[in-house]
């Protein structure tokens, strides 16, 4: 037996139960990284020169005596002069520190040099700061000299201490205030804006609140610094007792005749200070909860509730039979009750109501902005989906901008409607265009839950605070996220997070719903799950959507027309169909190498496919889908698969998946597809890489065996594109290698076999274009024309 393996049968049975436990829980070694050893060394020295001192204080102070050596009349009026002055001063310090604060966070000219000026303060002596108060407001000083000539008297008062703690205390709460606003977020302000808050809405409820923990900790150094002010009292109001004698003035007397008495001031100076300065390091929301059970409940709810696992619906997507009955489902909120999720009279029919509304309006955005080299000239037609594409950096989130009124239409004009939002002499602010924002982070509110999220644009729009919530509890029931109204934002899933944003967003009841890459940084079901959400509510109220994405799933599934822009230039519109198809610019020639195959969906989400227009036949395999035998650009001769009835009725039916001049691709299996129904209209996707090509009918796995004739070859750097026409007008597109092109002799307008196995086919459900609106004619390089409105009474056509 080998030495190790001896060593390992010798050595103690650790598992549980069988031996004994470590008294202590084994430190991590996959946590955080390390610090180097001379750091950690360097850090104790530094705790060893802050706490060694007030050790060596303790051990000189008479502890017994401590009571009565506080009882003193001088150690009381120090005690109660240096609360009032330090409490007066702090207030002032707020008053005056945030607003300068929240000026300095800003750019502006000469902001450097105000910066500085409001930190000289603390780099001073404190006597310095004394004298200057006393050049300034005393008797003979540059504004005391008048004060006094109308009978008011600052040097020597007790008003004269509050003014030297404010001048020596106010720089600790401005840097500490002024450094966390300048390096905070500030999309939820912008977000706040687009719902419809006014500047002071903004500041009280989205600003403030988030830089609180640095409001509370520059207080607290403000009045901790006001506690301990000593050489700027001294010179600016002197010590007299029951006046101007504060705490430090008395401990600095009392050492020369009264050491015992000194230190006892000393030690009530430091605890009150800790006190002052620790109390911003606790969690006074969970102390609250904890000594009054029913105060903070929902500020500090766990989720899901101990000994509870309730399944989450947003881990599952929203079928289209129960999605419009979202809105009328009620949900427990927190005392178990379950309140009417109904939307309020004024506000209009709820969401997923299945009332139809038609809410949405012509969007045009017309402008240029020199400094960022974009031109823009574009129509998003009343009641459509409109895709906008391009590469990063062409304009796309500026347009965004300008329609949400976060930037303005220079030399140009933003309206809606006919209703100028933004022009020569018009201008509506953002969050009252009835335009709503959805950008790619959700940006949710953090101090906030969710259900007061979803509130927060109706409060901002004059809506009573239970309308609101009523209003916001719909909301969350139409995208599906109910059960989720009372939980902590920073709880939630990034899918749960776009659910609440999009339901937030629909919830000021805007005409145009304007997103920017929504589904970004979301996983594919995610994705797929708010694609659908999006689908359903644009299509239910006939919002105006303005779609910004670089996925050509977004775009199939969603869009109705598209609009493409390069290097800030709009350089293609037209419809989706015909655009994917057909690309008209280099973008979208490179976005779409993907084949958008359009038809009629068929089959099942279990094995979905698209039934093409009339063209060539398609020849399944009768072999499960595996492993594919071929591979892009590869060769294989195979005699030509003949149908026979025995494979037809493996299939099906005789019809089933494709015989004679019908056209099916066949698409990867899913559990479930949103909106999936046969006979609606659908979208296959094949990726080039996917195609295979061969000169004769191969037999294998692959189910989608397509015959097609090459319309044209193109050089792709190292590789060859062929574009091979399947069906009518629908082509699918190969990408091989020069030798492959050469070994099978492949040339334009020749006959050949396209093989795509299905499980890289993407089955996707489309809008069907609504019938009274006019096709909107694709051009490139040039502008859209305005469609004409469509009639009131028209009925829309809904997928």
């Amino acid at each position: 037996m080998s030495p190790l393996l001896q060593r390992a049968q010798a050595a103690p049975d650790h598992r549980p139960g069988t031996g004994p436990r470590r008294l202590l829980p084994r430190r991590p070694r996959t946590g955080r990284t390390p610090l180097p050893t001379i750091v950690v060394l360097l850090a104790l020295a530094g705790a060893c020169a802050l706490t060694l001192p007030l050790l060596g204080l303790g051990s000189r102070v008479s502890w017994g005596q401590l009571p009565h050596l506080l009882a003193s009349d001088s150690a009381r009026s120090a005690l109660l002069l240096s609360l009032r002055t330090c409490l007066a001063s702090t207030a002032a310090c707020v008053v005056l520190g945030v607003p300068l604060a929240l000026v300095l966070a800003r750019q502006w000219p000469g902001v450097r040099l105000a910066r500085v000026l409001a930190v000289l303060p603390m780099t001073m002596p404190p006597v310095v700061a004394g004298i200057a108060l006393l050049s300034t407001l005393g008797r003979r000083g540059l504004l005391g000299a008048r004060l006094e000539a109308w009978g008011v008297g600052v040097a020597f008062s007790t008003t004269a201490v509050v003014i030297a703690q404010v001048f020596v205390s106010l720089p600790y709460l401005v840097v500490t205030l002024e450094a966390a606003l300048r390096t905070r977020d500030t999309r939820p302000e912008t977000v706040a804006r687009t719902l419809g808050a006014g500047p002071w809405q903004v500041l009280l409820s989205i600003t403030l609140p988030l830089v609180a923990p640095a409001l509370a900790r520059g207080t607290a150094l403000a009045l901790g610094r006001s506690l301990g002010e000593f050489g700027a009292t001294l010179a600016f109001a002197g010590s007299r007792e029951g006046v101007t004698r504060t705490m430090p003035l008395a401990i600095y007397l009392a050492r020369e005749s009264d050491t015992p008495t000194a230190l006892a001031l000393a030690v009530l100076l430091i605890a009150v200070s800790f006190a002052v300065v620790g109390a911003t390091t606790l969690r006074w929301d969970r102390l609250l909860a904890a000594a009054c059970p029913g105060a903070g409940a929902r500020a500090t709810r766990t989720w899901p509730p101990p000994g509870a696992e309730r399944p989450d619906p947003c881990d599952a997507p929203i079928s289209t039979s129960t999605a419009t009955s979202d809105a009328t489902r009620s949900t427990p909120d927190s005392n178990g009750t379950c309140p009417a999720a109904t939307r309020s009279t004024t506000v209009g029919p709820g969401p997923g109501s299945g009332v139809s509304t038609s809410r949405g309006e012509d969007l045009e955005v017309v402008f240029s902005s020199p400094e960022r080299d974009v031109v823009v000239n574009l129509l998003a037609p009343a009641g459509r989906v409109t895709a906008l594409l391009g590469p990063n950096g062409s304009g796309k989130s500026t347009v965004c901008a300008v329609a949400a009124g976060l930037l303005d239409a220079t030399a140009g004009r933003v309206s809606l409607g006919g209703r100028i939002l933004d022009g020569p002499e018009d201008f509506v602010a953002a969050g009252r265009r009835e335009v709503a924002l959805l950008g790619q982070a959700p940006t949710l509110f953090p101090h906030m839950c969710v259900l007061d999220n979803v509130a927060f644009g109706p409060r901002c729009r004059g809506l009573p605070r239970g309308e609101a919530r009523s209003l916001a509890r719909s909301e969350l029931a139409a995208v599906g996220a109910a059960h989720l109204a009372d939980r902590p934002c920073g709880t939630l899933s990034g899918g749960q997070a776009a659910r609440v944003a999009l339901a937030r967003a629909l919830a000021i009841r805007p005409r145009v719903l304007i997103l920017d890459e929504p589904t970004a940084s979301l996983d594919v079901s995610a994705r797929q799950e708010l694609r659908h959400l999006v689908s359903r509510r644009a299509r239910e109220e006939g919002l105006t959507v303005l779609l910004v994405t670089h996925d050509v799933v977004d775009v199939a599934a969603l869009a109705d027309t598209v609009v493409v822009l390069e290097q800030g230039r709009v350089v293609e519109t037209g419809e989706t169909d015909h655009v994917l198809s057909c690309p008209g610019s280099d973008f979208t020639a490179r976005l779409t190498g993907t084949a958008v195959l359009t038809g009629t969906l068929a089959g099942s989400p279990q094995a979905p496919a698209v039934e093409l227009s009339a063209g060539p036949a398609t020849h399944p395999a009768t072999v499960p889908d595996s492993e594919p035998t071929s591979r892009t650009g590869a060769v294989h001769a195979a005699a030509t698969a003949e149908w026979t009835a025995e494979q037809r009725s493996e299939q099906g039916s005789g019809q089933w998946p494709g015989h004679g001049p019908r056209t099916i691709v066949h698409g990867r299996p899913e559990e479930a597809i949103e909106g999936f129904q046969p006979g609606l209209p659908g979208t296959a996707l094949v990726p080039p890489d996917a195609v295979a090509l061969y000169r004769n009918a191969p037999q294998g796995s692959p189910r989608n065996v397509l015959a097609g004739t090459v319309r044209s070859l193109e050089r792709v750097g190292a590789l060859v594109e062929v574009q091979v026409e399947v069906a009518a007008g629908q082509r699918l597109r190969a990408t091989v290698t020069a030798g492959a092109v050469t070994d099978l002799g492949i040339e334009a307008d020749q006959e050949l076999w396209a093989v795509v196995k299905a499980v890289e086919v993407r089955i996707v459900p489309r809008r069907a274009p609504a019938a009274e609106l006019p096709q909107v004619p694709r051009t490139v390089g040039t502008q859209p024309s305005r469609p004409s409105r469509p009639s009131p009474s028209s009925d829309r056509e809904q997928t």
